[in-house]
């Protein structure tokens, strides 16, 4: 019975926080810039997109919460002899994508809490996993088909490390142009970060020049059809390298945010009358 009371007292104790939680749901465009070694490796930005949950701490500057990115940081197309079933020799379209993919939770201090400009700082880790996928279509179906089915898919590489993040951002809250939105209700999310982590292999972009030998090592993909399994097919799809992991990223979308505005801690009692 004792117990019983311990929990409903902190249950009433935590009641005007909970009234307060501000939970936010977010999802935007994300822009990554490979640096330092990786950066001499990959020379294309990376395209994709994020999705945020994050909650606010009542009656505080702190807030914290987690995201998901993906991207894509190139992509390369080329043709290729394919025996099919039937017996058919043909062309096929081999296509090679690379993606970068990332996971982090993250905690936020809010520099300015009020007015159209809120720029907050922003630290966190999380993990983050590269890898490139192989497709071998027949073009044939791109006339027959809406979704073709690939006749092969390989993953060439796929790797993961952890990393750390760092940089900020500004809020823009947006009722502040288009008076007739509630405070603080939807905000347009502007943020910079660098995200640093341990070594990872992954396959460049850059393009060897003319009488160089590569640095990284080769990659080619082998498949056999099914009708010949004597035929091995081999395609060269790029060059490997093994880095540090290292990104700058710029993320640019919007938050809506549930919940009650957060009030002053003085005002917290009123929420009992």
């Amino acid at each position: 019975m004792k117990t019983t009371r311990i929990y409903l007292l902190a249950a009433f104790a935590l009641l005007p926080f909970l009234a307060q939680a501000q939970l936010e749901v977010g999802m935007g465009y994300l822009h990554s810039t490979a640096q330092g070694p990786m950066g001499r490796n990959i020379d294309r930005a990376a395209h994709g997109y994020t999705f945020d949950l994050g909650y606010q701490l009542p009656f505080s500057r702190f807030g914290f919460g987690i995201q998901i990115g993906g991207s894509q940081y190139g992509f390369q197309e080329q043709t290729g002899t394919y025996q099919f079933s039937n017996g058919y020799e043909g062309e096929v379209n081999v296509e090679t994508t690379h993606f970068f993919s990332t996971v982090n939770a993250f905690t936020t201090y809010s520099l300015l809490e009020e007015g159209f400009i809120q720029p907050y700082l922003q630290l966190g880790g999380g993990l983050s996993t590269i890898s490139t996928e192989l497709e071998i279509f027949d073009p044939r179906e791109n006339f027959t088909s809406d979704c073709p089915k690939p006749l092969e898919t390989s993953t060439l590489i796929r790797d993961v490390t952890p990393y750390v993040l760092l940089g900020g951002g500004m809020r823009l809250d947006l009722s502040y142009p288009f008076k007739s939105l509630e405070r603080k209700k939807l905000l347009l999310d502007l943020r910079v970060n660098y995200l640093s982590g341990g070594e990872v292999r992954y396959l460049g972009t850059k393009e060897n020049q003319p009488n160089t030998p590569p640095q990284g090592e080769n990659v080619s993909f082998d498949f056999v059809s099914a009708s010949r399994p004597d035929v091995v097919h081999e395609y060269h799809v790029g060059t490997s390298y093994l880095s540090r992991f290292e990104l700058i990223t710029f993320n640019a979308g919007l938050i809506f945010v549930i919940g009650q505005n957060r009030r002053k801690p003085a005002d917290y009692l009123d929420l009992f009358y």
